[in-house]
């Protein structure tokens, strides 16, 4: 079974891509920053994380440079609801830094569970 790391500060859209991937036979964890989430992975293998972009603590750009350093093995997919570093997008920026997918929020559920069975095919 392929398990998925979720990291969200918001509560409800964790909850709710936890219970949808959880539905669809993945094994789940959730993390609210990343920090929390490098310390999840420290102790447990993934195959994908699904990370935030803007969060407080440790936001989703550096948390996903580090998982590529760390972890190369782990697929990441980045969200975000858009915005700019300077003239370049954050979501083209997350591909740039080593996202290997990045959606846009608001997450429309099947567009995002077509990327995650594309990605564990």
């Amino acid at each position: 079974m392929s398990s998925i790391l979720v990291v969200d500060d918001d509560k409800s859209l964790r909850d709710l891509l936890s219970a949808v991937l959880r539905d669809r036979g993945y094994e789940v964890e959730i993390a609210k920053e990343g920090d929390e989430a490098l310390k999840i992975l420290a102790h447990t293998r993934f195959d994908i994380v699904i990370s935030d972009i803007i969060m407080p603590g440790k936001e989703g750009i550096e948390t996903i440079r580090e998982i590529r350093d760390v972890y190369p093995d782990i697929q990441v997919i980045a969200m975000s609801t858009g915005g700019s570093l300077g003239n370049v997008q954050i979501l083209e920026y997350a591909r740039m830094i080593g996202a290997h997918e990045a959606v846009r929020k608001p997450i429309k559920l099947p567009d995002l569970i077509a990327v995650v069975e594309q990605m564990l095919s």
